[in-house]
């Protein structure tokens, strides 16, 4: 059973889900402008940045960094992304593939906020750069390894239906449960993960970067659901 308490109702952790996403969708579309109506006009950031640490004060200056990163991009691109309610903060994680003076690049950030009343007071942002790219590389990661002649061997099994759920919001409970059924396992053993929300897949990708628990394979399954293998590292 999973307990909620009064400040983490389903209700909530919704809502700060759209926040998270609409954030995403805004910096993809260009649209920069659009992120001061998040904030508070006084917002406080701390940005840690592949060379040097910034903070700012407001929302106007927020706005402004964010059009020295992306304002001369094109083709903006959401590769993953992945929205988490972290004890008091919202996690928002996204990955960009885009052109940059005519090359392709590849660009990571991850935000913490605080809210106050539904919109950021304090914002912390870690920043991989913008990481150049082959033109050879592939426009998005390979969707599913269908071709594998066999599943790997699992040694634990969660199956994590949506439905059984609904006052919640998928991602923001599959990846403690995955978590906490990893703890049962030894370094090298896999979890087999099955799951009946096709959006899952972005939110399993990321926080298998993130927590470098590498997906063996993923799969479809019956209907919408999909299986993904994961190795605890």
């Amino acid at each position: 059973m999973i307990a909620l308490t009064i400040e983490q109702q389903p209700a909530d952790m919704l809502g700060q889900h759209e926040l998270g996403n609409m954030w995403i969708e805004a910096v993809a579309e260009g649209a920069f402008n659009r992120l001061a109506s998040f904030c508070r006009p006084e917002i406080a950031s701390f940005l840690l940045l592949p060379k040097k640490y910034l903070t700012l004060e407001n929302a106007t200056a927020l706005v402004a960094k964010y059009h020295d990163w992306f304002g001369d991009c094109a083709n903006i691109q959401i590769e993953a992304r992945q929205i988490s309610v972290v004890g008091e903060r919202l996690g928002i994680f996204y990955r960009f593939r885009l052109q940059r003076n005519g090359a392709w690049h590849v660009i990571e950030q991850q935000l913490y906020c605080t809210l106050r009343n539904g919109l950021v007071e304090r914002l912390h942002l870690v920043c991989s750069g913008f990481q150049p790219l082959d033109d050879s590389a592939p426009a998005a990661p390979v969707p599913f390894q269908e071709s594998e002649p066999r599943d790997p061997e699992r040694h634990a099994l969660l199956d994590f239906r949506a439905v059984e759920y609904a006052n919640g919001s998928t991602c923001a409970l599959l990846t403690p449960a995955m978590r906490s059924k990893l703890r049962e396992l030894s370094s090298g053993q896999v979890l087999e993960v099955r799951v009946d929300d096709p959006t899952a897949r972005e939110d399993i990708e990321a926080w298998s970067r993130l927590t470098g628990n590498a997906i063996l394979k993923m799969a479809a399954g019956e209907g919408q659901s999909l299986k993904f293998f994961v190795q605890k590292k």
